[in-house]
């Protein structure tokens, strides 16, 4: 496999996640009291949108690029349209408005995960498919750069973020020097640019607008990955092989398959938990939140260095126990979050996530692919990403608005949130997945799964 392909797939992947990772770690403050100041139900409400376009667009865009067109190009019409409808999400103002302008987009864009990974696979094939963790960690970077440029983007002329981890290693002075610099070089190019009728001052509405532009820039980009046709079904094939849908769903039979199927979707309530609450969280314990987006990063940083050490957990630990470890990173996480303090902790929990997610939710991806014949691959990847993204952040996203007004009280004529009580569920909750997953899944039967759908068996990962 040339090293060209691979570098090819990890700028797709740093794009794909560079796009969501600006605007959806800073909804919650355009949303909210800082911009347009929906209540709390709205704003859980708005949540969901990623999660209803989690439900009939995968398994949409999953059959069309199984059956019809080649998925690089489903993959840039997405885009392309889906940077359309950002860019004008940006410039409405109450909730029926961008609760549909986001649905649609999310219809459009949430599939195109599981093309990338569907493209990914392909591409690298069985005996390659060992070199995905590497390729998706360029995602991670893709949403880390997302973070760290949009927080420098909202306060280019002070950079606060960027001083906090020059302080974390004692070079407070270097900072003075580089924001110096950053000052008499760059800041006036930018007041340049920010004095332009259609562009303005830098504002969180802007995730969404400047979201928009980058997807339209990935659109193109889309058009130069490898060629990934589709694999039509035969006239004399039954109906279930005609539809990569029905024939992905019928992998639900498997035992193992079904509980890390929803088992995955359970614990992608806790994500919603995560993406709706953290931005709150960290400006009630004394982030700025401006940079709240900034500080969520340390999550995906983490998540990078998982990414290297997948292959070697797969190896040794097998799927079933890597999985059980990255549940647990997020029960910690709850956990500990619901202390509250101190404010270190709190920060340090943070890297949790990106332990949870990456030996959790890619390691799921990897089974999922060994499970699901060629001819379903973008399908069975759709599944999975609308149990996770779809029903299990509709559910989590409409819960979280509920539960923060519950824990929510006016002290003093001052508004105060019951933290404690609002991470308890998701903490209660992810022990369950884990009790679930510990005792029903069986990671020897994707032996059976990949014998039944025709593939060589001697291609399964070694059994742990």
């Amino acid at each position: 496999m040339s090293f060209g392909l691979r570098v090819r797939l990890s700028i797709m992947m740093f794009l794909q996640y560079f796009v969501w990772g600006i605007w959806l770690p800073m909804l919650a403050q355009q949303l909210g009291p800082n911009s347009l100041n929906l209540d709390g139900r709205e704003i859980g409400w708005v949540f969901t949108v990623y999660g209803f376009g989690s439900i009939l667009g995968p398994f949409i865009l999953g059959q069309l690029a199984d059956r019809y067109f080649s998925t690089e190009r489903v993959l840039a019409v997405a885009h392309f349209v889906g940077g359309l409808l950002l860019i004008s999400a940006a410039y409405v103002s109450t909730f029926w408005p961008i609760f549909w302008i986001l649905f649609f987009y999310c219809s459009l864009y949430m599939p195109t995960m599981g093309l990338t990974n569907s493209i990914s696979f392909r591409s690298l094939g069985e005996s390659n498919q060992n070199y995905f963790p590497a390729i998706r960690f360029w995602g991670t970077v893709g949403w880390i750069a997302a973070g760290l440029f949009f927080g420098a983007y909202l306060d280019y002329q002070n950079l606060t973020f960027y001083q906090s981890i020059f302080d974390l290693v004692g070079q407070h002075g270097a900072f003075e020097s580089f924001l110096s610099t950053w000052r008499a070089s760059a800041v006036p190019l930018l007041k340049q640019v920010f004095e332009l009728p259609f562009v303005g001052e830098p504002h969180y509405r802007d995730c969404l607008r400047v979201s928009g532009f980058f997807s339209l820039l990935y659109a193109i980009y889309c058009l130069t990955l490898p060629h990934t046709p589709p694999v039509p079904a035969k006239d004399t094939d039954p109906i279930d092989k005609r539809s990569a849908v029905i024939e992905c769903l019928e992998l639900m039979r498997f035992r193992s398959f079904a509980v890390l199927t929803v088992v995955a979707g359970l614990v992608g309530i806790m994500l919603a938990f995560y993406f709706a609450c953290e931005n709150y969280f960290l400006e009630a314990i004394g982030v700025d939140p401006t940079q709240t987006g900034a500080y969520m990063t340390i999550g995906q940083i983490a998540e990078g260095v998982v990414m290297l050490l997948i292959p070697l957990a797969v190896t040794k630990l097998g799927y079933k126990t890597t999985m059980l470890i990255g549940a647990g990173a997020w029960a910690v996480r709850f956990g500990l979050s619901a202390l509250g303090y101190p404010f270190w902790l709190m920060i340090t929990t943070l890297a949790l996530h990106g332990f949870a997610f990456g030996f959790f939710f890619v390691v799921a991806q990897m089974f999922v692919d060994r499970a699901a014949s060629k001819d379903i691959k973008a399908s069975a990847q759709g599944l999975l990403i609308f149990l996770v993204y779809g029903l299990g952040t509709v559910v989590g996203s409409i819960l979280t608005g509920y539960v923060r007004r519950y824990f929510t009280q006016v002290v003093d004529g001052v508004t105060v949130e019951n933290w404690q009580g609002i991470w308890m569920g998701p903490f209660l909750l992810t022990l369950f997945c884990m009790l679930i997953f510990a005792l029903l899944f069986k990671e020897e039967q994707i032996g059976e799964i990949r014998e039944e759908s025709g593939l060589k068996p001697e291609l399964a990962p070694a059994v742990h």
